[in-house]
């Protein structure tokens, strides 16, 4: 029997709400089909936004949502999506390379914060630090968040249709310029990053967070080199310059989204598992530089990342792809670890939100279906700004072999546990594609109530996913269970995720 220990008087810390956040960029159909259908559509919508999408995003409390990208952010002018619709230019997408897609800019920064509004997230803008100036990304952040009348950008957006500012929190300084961002080294960002900091955060800095760019994936080198660069030139009376900072990681694919062998299943859980060592490792160095962890980790960009083509559009939409129970699997692994990591995450943007990687939903013309993923979400929700307590797992080990024919070992039970006004949240995943596993529970420093919820998500056959002609193939099913603080045992369906949430007594 698998026993996890819930040592309730040992809290790791508050879950911030923002690592349950979303991304949504200009790529594919993301935007347009998936969140935006245009106010003149059949397609049931609220202000253009499909109706069907913005009532089942409300449900799960999204906190924050990231755009316009991604890798859009780098060409992109926030200038050419304000202003009245039809006047506004049609212009090349960044990812024109791959699908040959033009942007029309209907959605801008008015439509973005409009629809933030809708299900009640804050907005995450990523802006261009590639190939706009600091200063029009400063004239960017008064645009949106200046009083309202007090500036010509603050006329501007009035007359655009918003006289109140939109009080954007959250700015990213670029995005993954490591890469398509620019091909810089750590040296050269940390030189762009400053430039574009001084200008920006001091323009509004008692309420503007600045976030950096980091690694891909576990690149402690970048980390290395870009703090030693800014610790080297950063004027101590400069400040704080920067809330967080940003870690892109994607679990890649093992086998393809629909068609893998169990060997293939174990392999990609493992990479979603790889992510606690990410976090762990990367704030260790940033210890050294930021010890009282003034710079929270912001993991921006995390999901599966298959072969395209599996998705309804066949390939239409650039990299959407179907989520069976071993892309929820992941979603639930890595939620997880960030709960048990609450002391260092402090954002998270799952990647992305529609018709894209790892997506929640899937949707075309007036189809749409809510993925295996969005149901993990849901089930999770109950730990946001929760109190992460430590949890002690006593679990065995499934080994495996990797496509190279190495045997690696995958921890059968993944968990996380919080507690808020007295509601324990409980979330495991058992790992083992084909086998059931007996869970004992065991309280410190409190006591169970005699009744609990459970809801389970798991599926007849791992490889199933939720489609627009079988929408229900994997949903959660909830029933009450009796829970004895003498014999606290549940039962995890295999290749399943569980969601535990009891009252506690002292």
């Amino acid at each position: 029997m698998h026993k996890i220990s819930l040592v309730i008087p040992e809290k790791i810390g508050i879950i911030n709400r923002n690592i349950y956040g979303h991304f949504a960029e200009h790529i594919g159909g993301v935007i347009y089909d998936g969140i935006w259908v245009g106010e003149e559509s059949r397609v049931p919508n609220i202000r253009g936004f499909r109706k069907d999408l913005v009532e089942m995003l409300r449900k799960i409390n999204p906190p924050v949502i990231r755009w316009p990208g991604g890798c859009f952010a780098e060409t992109y002018n926030w200038r050419d999506g304000i202003g009245a619709r039809e006047e506004r230019p049609t212009t090349v997408n960044f990812w024109y390379f791959c699908d040959g897609k033009l942007e029309n800019n209907e959605v801008g920064t008015h439509e973005f914060i409009d629809f933030c509004r809708l299900v009640g997230a804050a907005p995450y803008i990523a802006a261009n630090a590639t190939t706009l100036t600091p200063l029009e990304i400063r004239n960017w952040v008064e645009y949106c968040n200046y009083p309202r009348g007090s500036t010509a950008l603050t006329r501007l957006r009035e007359k655009n249709g918003s006289p109140e500012p939109f009080n954007v929190v959250f700015w990213g300084i670029g995005n993954e310029n490591w890469g398509h961002g620019g091909n810089m080294t750590p040296e050269d960002y940390c030189f762009e990053f400053r430039r574009y900091a001084s200008i920006v955060k001091y323009l509004d800095k008692e309420r503007v967070k600045l976030i950096a760019c980091g690694p891909a994936s576990n690149d402690l080198n970048w980390t290395r080199r870009f703090f030693d660069k800014l610790k080297d030139v950063t004027h101590p009376s400069f400040g704080n310059i920067i809330d967080g900072y940003s870690i892109h990681y994607y679990c890649g694919t093992a086998g393809n989204a629909l068609e893998f062998s169990q060997d293939q299943w174990y392999e990609l859980l493992d990479k979603a598992a790889y992510m606690e060592r990410i976090i762990c490792e990367q704030r260790a160095l940033m210890d050294s530089y930021d010890p009282q962890r003034q710079i929270g980790i912001v993991v921006d960009e995390w999901g599966c990342w298959h072969p395209k083509g599996s998705g309804p559009s066949r390939g239409e939409n650039l990299f959407e792809q179907q989520n069976t129970m071993r892309d929820a699997l992941v979603a639930a692994i890595t939620l997880n670890i960030f709960n048990n990591h609450c002391d260092k995450v402090v954002m998270a943007n799952v990647a992305q939100l529609v018709n894209c990687l790892h997506s929640l939903f899937l949707a075309s013309g007036d189809k749409f279906v809510a993925t295996p993923n969005y149901h993990v979400f849901d089930m999770y929700k109950g730990h946001q700004e929760g109190e992460a307590v430590r949890v002690l797992v006593d679990t065995d080990t499934i080994t495996y072999k990797t496509g190279g024919n190495k045997e690696k070992q995958l921890a059968r039970i993944s968990c996380s546990a919080s507690i808020k006004d007295n509601r324990l949240t409980l979330t495991l995943a058992n790992c083992h594609y084909s086998e059931e596993a007996e869970v004992r529970i065991d309280l410190y420093g409190a006591r169970f109530e005699e009744t609990a919820t459970k809801m389970t998500l798991n599926a007849a056959d791992p490889h199933m996913y939720n489609s627009f002609e079988q929408p229900g193939n994997i949903s959660p099913v909830t029933r009450e269970i009796k829970l004895s603080n003498s014999e606290p045992v549940i039962v995890l369906p295999p290749a399943s995720i569980v969601a535990l949430t009891v009252e506690l007594s002292g």
